[in-house]
């Protein structure tokens, strides 16, 4: 037996042009010496034998009738003269140092008995994301996989059969693949059980990638597939006493905080894979970005850089900052010439002048309304707003807002400027009128950034208001302003960033509210329920492990026969329909109308959604004296947490300890009326009557000019636990598939 040869089989039965890319891959990318390959041709008609036939590096078996997989793999096996057997299926496209990486995980140990590689079409949790439309970037793609890392072999219970890489020894000491399982499927579970019963382990090598178009063979015959693996789960059943799922069950996830959201090691697996693959095509614009700056192409690469923070705040790469895009946008603030310039007021001479910049703004949104309300909490200053990006979803209270403090309102959008003239618009405008500039921009605008990227000038706030996700633009920031505790830590110990000041949201408090019993009888609820209200967007709604809104909410309907449930945010169909009709309508959803006072009016109780709380929604049910209470998931920092820390608790870590609470809100009138009035109580003097206080604290801290922060040389940061889970949420919600306007 010669040890440094792979015996490779292969079994045809037709699809000549699957046949000869998986042999022809095989030529390429395995070196030449290490291997031998066995067909094993199943009665082809379609003229793969005589293909097979004119290859002069093949070693042929020709059936007279389609024996089917296992019998095939037998064959072959028998015939093999190397040291490790691998079987492969002819619907494979293999890739750079595939077997090289295989045979290094399969003999670093004498207990592994059989190895198998991730690809883009499988079963039993082998796939990982992929982005590839042909052959060539599948190979492209498969070489940035393929760099062997024993930190990405992952022990299994089972492997499927379309690449298994079997030691010799393993198959002499447990004999060939049951043939009754012929002509195919579940002979591999049977044979990966029977593996480990002697005593070997199983590996799924994660830093090995082959393409895989699936179930070639049998996908044209659905219905005997079916059949066909309705039987051989029986046949396996028989044989061992359990079905297959419970012969190879898979590992649960290691970190316990992270098992509330991915239940099983493989699951957690995936999305490292989904961060990594986000972080390479994250890099490869940022390569265009700095090659475009190096060809002196400024606007390019102002495009480019905007393109990229869009991805990585849709998808995210595992750190919140990018210091070499940062140093893009530095460079081309630097390199910015030439005037560009619009018509505006003149400043005011006895009060303090505020220019606030936005990339949007929106009818219901709390970062428009965070605007809003500075300007008429701070009437000591005068304020002005411009828009850079799109000003076409502007509500008209902002910019009358903005006109009655006595500043102005302008839009560069309009006049379809390049993103390089808009920065030089935004900067000579900030020069001629502003004395502190605020920054309320999108996680992706880069004109703020390139605006304000030199020294000297007009002392500049970025207001972190996007806090949970990557950003751009903070690192011209004289001081960053943190809304909430999580957002600050991200700020401090995630971006580097050591200039963050707790600004709260100001909040204001609505006047005249309609009074709750008529709120009542306007939506059909008798006097005497009580009234649990959410707002929400629906991504915030989507469940995620143990994190289900809806079956909390299920759950309390069933708990409490006296209360309804009024959820202001998601659509009328699918799950909220069911638990519409399953509640007999004490459930009911609602789309987010410009005014919300009607709702709040309505509440006798609000509850956080999950598993994103909405900080801005649950403070503006506190004020009104609302008692709030939600689950606080793991990894608050990204997601949810008390509304006032510190002050008053809201947020349980368990859903025990939640409804504990609940039992008391719904159950003791006075208590939910203390509760009402404590947090009330806090948030006006935090968030309302110290607000001013709060905000005068942080003008003071600013300096008589702009110094842009030392942008450090160091590269982004590694993916942590819950980077992967924040990954998985915005997959599961559809946020990974959104972008900026």
């Amino acid at each position: 037996m010669d040890c440094s040869v792979t015996s490779i089989i292969v079994i045809t039965c037709n699809k000549l042009e699957y046949n000869k890319l998986c042999i022809e891959s095989i030529r390429q990318y395995t070196q030449p010496d290490s291997y031998e390959l066995i067909v094993i041709d199943n009665h082809s008609t379609d003229g793969t034998v005589e293909w097979l036939k004119g290859q002069q590096d093949i070693r042929l078996i020709l059936n007279s009738e389609n024996a089917g997989f296992p019998v095939g793999c037998n064959q072959g096996i028998k015939a093999a003269k190397g040291n490790s057997i691998l079987l492969l299926n002819n619907d494979t496209i293999v890739t750079p140092n595939w077997l090289i990486n295989l045979t290094k995980c399969l003999y670093s140990s004498s207990d592994i008995g059989a190895v198998g590689a991730v690809t883009n079409s499988c079963s039993n949790f082998q796939t990982i994301p992929w982005e590839y439309s042909c052959v060539e970037e599948m190979i492209r793609f498969a070489k940035q996989v393929n760099i062997s890392n024993s930190e990405l072999w992952e022990d299994r219970a089972r492997l499927v059969g379309y690449c298994m890489l079997i030691k010799t020894e393993v198959i002499n000491k447990i004999g060939l693949l049951d043939e009754a399982f012929s002509p195919g499927n579940y002979e591999d579970d049977d044979y990966c059980l029977r593996i480990r019963n002697a005593g070997y382990r199983l590996v799924l090598c994660r830093d090995t990638f082959i393409h895989h178009f699936g179930s070639v063979s049998f996908g044209e015959q659905a219905n005997q597939l079916s059949s066909l693996l309705e039987n051989n789960r029986q046949k396996f059943i028989e044989k061992w006493g359990l079905p297959p799922h419970l012969a190879a069950p898979y590992e649960l996830t290691q970190d316990l905080a992270v098992r509330k959201w991915l239940a099983y090691q493989h699951e957690f697996r995936y999305y490292q894979h989904w961060v990594e693959n986000t972080r390479r095509k994250f890099f490869s614009v940022i390569d265009q970005a700095e090659f475009a700056l190096l060809s002196g192409n400024l606007e390019k690469a102002a495009v480019l850089v905007k393109q990229a923070a869009d991805y990585a705040y849709h998808s995210h790469p595992g750190f919140f900052v990018s210091p070499r895009l940062e140093l893009i946008l530095r460079e081309i603030a630097n390199k910015l010439n030439g005037q560009a310039a619009i018509q505006v007021p003149p400043k005011n001479t006895e009060k303090r002048n505020i220019m606030h910049v936005l990339s949007q703004g929106y009818a219901v949104s709390s970062h428009t309304k965070t605007v809003e309300r500075w300007i008429g909490m701070d009437s000591e200053s005068v304020h002005s707003v411009i828009v850079t990006l799109n000003s076409t979803t502007v509500p008209q209270s902002l910019k009358d807002a903005a006109i009655h403090s006595g500043g102005w309102y302008a839009m560069l959008d309009t006049a379809k400027y390049s993103l390089c003239k808009k920065a030089k618009i935004l900067r000579n405008a900030a020069a001629m009128w502003a004395d502190v500039i605020v920054l309320h921009i999108h996680p992706h605008d880069p004109v703020a950034p390139i605006a304000f990227g030199v020294a000297g000038d007009r002392p500049v706030i970025f207001v972190n208001h996007a806090n949970h996700a990557f950003t751009i633009g903070m690192s011209v920031a004289d001081i960053i302003a943190d809304h909430r505790d999580g957002g600050q830590e991200i700020t401090l110990f995630r971006r580097n960033m050591n200039n963050s000041f707790r600004l709260p949201i100001p909040l204001s408090i609505p006047q005249n509210l309609p009074d709750k019993q008529t709120v009542k009888r306007e939506l059909g609820i008798d006097e005497d329920r009580i009234v649990f209200l959410t707002i929400a967007s629906p991504h915030q709604l989507v469940a995620c492990g143990e994190y289900s809104f809806s079956h909390l909410l299920r759950e309390l309907i069933n708990r409490y026969p006296n209360i309804e449930i009024l959820v202001v945010g998601p659509s009328d169909i699918g799950e909220w329909t069911q638990l519409k009709q399953l509640s007999n309508g004490r459930i009911r959803v609602f789309d987010i109308p410009q005014n919300l006072d009607k709702f709040y009016s309505a509440a006798d109780i609000y509850i956080d959604s999950q598993p994103v709380g909405s900080l801005a929604t649950a403070l503006e049910a506190g004020v009104l004296g609302t008692p709030v209470v939600g689950l606080a998931t793991d990894f608050a920092a990204h997601f949810s947490g008390d509304i006032a820390p510190d002050i008053v608790k809201t947020h349980f870590s368990s859903r025990e300890e939640l409804l504990s609470i609940i039992d008391k809100l719904v159950n003791d009138e006075v208590y939910r009326a203390n509760q009402g009035n404590h947090i009330k109580s806090a948030l006006l003097q935090h968030q309302y009557l110290g607000w001013q206080e709060n905000l005068n604290t942080l003008y003071s801290r600013l300096p008589l000019a702009h110094q842009p922060a030392e942008i450090p040389d160091i590269t982004e940061q590694t993916a942590t636990n819950s980077d992967i889970v924040w990954a998985y949420f915005q997959c599961r919600s559809g946020l990974s598939h959104l972008s900026f306007s």
